[in-house]
């Protein structure tokens, strides 16, 4: 029997209810025993799935688009509720997170695929289309895949030696270089000069062969200056465009509110100090987070849009974290009160955050990338942030 999810002309296929039913029915024609609703709507999942000793709990979101900017923060929001109703389940169980669209690109199902073994690899997920896609990741899941149909071959390319230009850790080496350009208070980092790749990879402490490949593409790409020693940084304005582009994908993020209400006047910054403030945060199992965005730009005095709700990054998307600061995904959609970020380069977030007041706070030059593309005035928060403060490094002279 042809798989419903396979027919493109159905009315409303990936939209609410009727997505819950494509996916309920695809299990069934794979041997699964199947209960939809199998909790209060407002308080369970959406579907149970069960074959001998197996059990899911499964959670579907579904989007208009396949864009990973559209799916990621789906994705992130329906791992977090398939934990929390895997765990409340009475019987042994689970988490699956499945996400749908219209149409999702391999690309794009790579990237959903990434982020779930970067963030969430005790989840399992299923990715659909209505093109008849479908790529699941989970123990027994695998029946369940499908390539789509006659949907043409792309050349895979290697990525460009430039991508060394804006790895995570390469963005944590410019922030080095420009360091002595800032100062310490808004930017974390180590300020000397350096002569080559060793001492670089020493200051940074990141891999010499990290160093090297780094130093080369920037000798390469004409951002270092030819006369060798020490390091000077050069066109630095076409450098930092290039870096402002290289983070227009932007982080995973997703809205969530107050458990409680917090009758704080800055209730972010104090549920963020009360969790640096624990001795559990100390360990390097206990994901790093700081403050971001617009209110990372407040913090560091230089906030100029107000009115948007704060940002925080976490570096992984963890519920009991989040329940810990008194956060909760449930009813945030419509009115969120807080947006938790999953960086794409966390090692260059967290190594330069600064900290104010006892609260990690993201440092200008991240503020800086990652507002500019905001559309809430982001733009003009982040000229703001250029003129008052990044004006040495663009204003170099020759």
């Amino acid at each position: 029997m042809a798989s419903p999810l396979s027919n493109p002309n159905s009315p409303g296929a990936h939209s609410g209810r009727e997505f819950e039913d494509l996916v309920a029915n695809l299990f069934r024609q794979h041997g699964w025993r199947v209960k939809k609703e199998p909790m209060p709507a407002d308080k369970g999942a959406d579907i149970v799935v069960a074959r001998g000793n197996q059990r899911y709990i499964i959670e579907c979101k579904v989007a208009s688009e396949g864009r990973p900017d559209r799916l990621v923060p789906l994705l992130s929001q329906a791992i977090l509720q398939a934990r929390a109703y895997a765990q409340a389940f009475p019987e042994p169980a689970a988490p699956l997170a499945v996400v749908g669209a219209p149409a999702i690109s391999p690309s794009a199902a790579k990237s959903l695929v990434s982020f779930l073994s970067q963030f969430a690899p005790d989840v399992a997920v299923g990715i659909l289309d209505r093109e008849g896609f479908r790529h699941f990741v989970g123990p027994g899941l695998e029946k369940l895949n499908a390539a789509p149909p006659r949907r043409g071959h792309r050349q895979k390319l290697p990525p460009p030696e430039s991508a060394y230009l804006f790895s995570d850790l390469s963005q944590w080496m410019l922030k080095v270089l420009l360091a002595p350009l800032l100062p310490e208070d808004l930017l974390r980092a180590p300020r000397r000069e350096y002569r080559n790749a060793s001492e670089l990879a020493a200051a940074a402490e990141v891999s010499v062969m990290s160093a090297f490949r780094f130093v080369r593409q920037l000798r390469q790409e004409g951002f270092l200056d030819q006369n060798d020693e020490p390091f000077r940084l050069v066109r630095r304005k076409e450098l930092l465009r290039r870096w402002q582009a290289a983070n227009l994908r932007g982080a995973p993020e997703l809205p969530l509110r107050w458990i409680i209400p917090r009758k704080s006047e800055r209730p972010l910054l104090a549920a963020l100090y009360a969790y640096n403030a624990k001795p559990d945060v100390k360990r390097e199992s206990a994901p790093r987070a700081c403050v971001s965005m617009f209110a990372a730009a407040e913090s560091l005095g230089f906030g100029f849009v107000h009115g948007v709700p704060p940002y925080f990054y976490l570096e992984s998307l963890d519920r009991e974290v989040l329940s810990r600061m008194g956060l909760s995904p449930e009813g945030a959609e419509q009115r969120p009160d807080v947006y938790v970020r999953i960086p794409a380069f966390r090692e260059s977030v967290f190594r330069a955050a600064v900290v104010r007041d006892g609260v990690p706070v993201a440092d200008i030059l991240q503020v800086w990338l990652d507002v500019s593309s905001h559309p809430a005035r982001g733009e003009a928060q982040a000229e703001e942030i250029r003129h008052r403060i990044l004006a040495p490094i663009f204003e170099e002279k020759p």
